[in-house]
């Protein structure tokens, strides 16, 4: 985001102060040399989040007042919310998650139709003065140091209770957004004796003989690991990293008011 930022900011802490002073001497009258005063990284800093702030507090009072979410048009953004909850039984977070060293916006929406269950990660674009959506999916996800572990709304293939399928997103600095990484799935022989294409369930893998296996897919491929492998992989893509705690609050005009 910062690089983003670099044109918008420094249009906006840059102030050129002009002044002329007149000296009762019997000299000519005398022109001050004009002056530029800076601001510090602390006031830039603290002028960038201010002006954030605010954009964050609108899009928040749409979601509350319009029902609609603020990246999305009126028909395909509508938020529906099962009563006896309302909207402000809805959560919300100001922080600076994807620590790129600016606030964003998270905002989750789950008391809905499994469709129209929501997380959305906004940051703020200068440039244009409005949001940017980093991420959005399914809001039951873990944050973590450059990362966010993000549960399936579904399982409905073969894992059966070995595993509920998750995907791994991990923050991307270039483009100030989340990207999927990987998606982690698993198959339980005593669901089914073969994938969904008809391929045999994989004994050579199963080496553990622990009746269900591993599958990690990304953009390119599909790895398929027993027990053991699965276990190396999934401690070494958490390794060192420790869950962020994030500062959900419930999505009233209050709390609204005072983010």
């Amino acid at each position: 985001m910062r690089k983003r930022l670099t044109a918008a900011i420094a249009a906006m802490t840059v102030f050129l102060l002009c002044a002329c002073a007149q000296q009762e001497t019997t000299n000519p009258i005398a022109t001050a040399t004009p002056t530029v005063q800076t601001a510090t990284p602390a006031e830039t800093a603290a002028l960038v989040e201010d002006v954030a702030r605010k954009v964050f507090q609108a899009a928040l009072k749409t979601i509350h007042d319009d029902l609609v979410w603020p990246d999305l048009d009126a028909e395909t953004g509508k938020i529906e919310i099962f009563e006896p909850n309302t909207i402000e039984d809805e959560q919300f977070a100001v922080m600076d998650v994807d620590a790129d060293g600016e606030e964003e916006l998270l905002v989750s929406v789950s008391n809905t139709y499994m469709a129209g269950m929501r997380l959305a990660v906004y940051g703020y674009d200068a440039a244009s003065g409005g949001l940017r959506l980093e991420t959005d999916g399914f809001p039951a996800v873990t944050f973590y140091p450059g990362m966010m572990k993000m549960l399936s709304s579904h399982n409905q293939g073969h894992a059966g209770d070995v595993l509920w399928p998750y995907g791994i997103l991990t923050y991307d600095p270039e483009t100030d957004t989340y990207r999927s990484s990987c998606f982690v799935d698993a198959w339980d022989r005593n669901l089914s004796e073969t994938d969904f294409e008809g391929n045999p369930y994989p004994e050579d893998i199963d080496t553990d003989n622990v009746g269900h296996v591993y599958l990690i897919s990304d953009e390119t491929d599909t790895q398929t690991l027993n027990q053991a492998d699965f276990e190396k992989w999934e401690s070494e893509m958490f390794a060192g990293k420790e869950e962020i705690t994030v500062p959900w609050q419930k999505l009233t005009v209050e709390n609204i008011s005072s983010t």
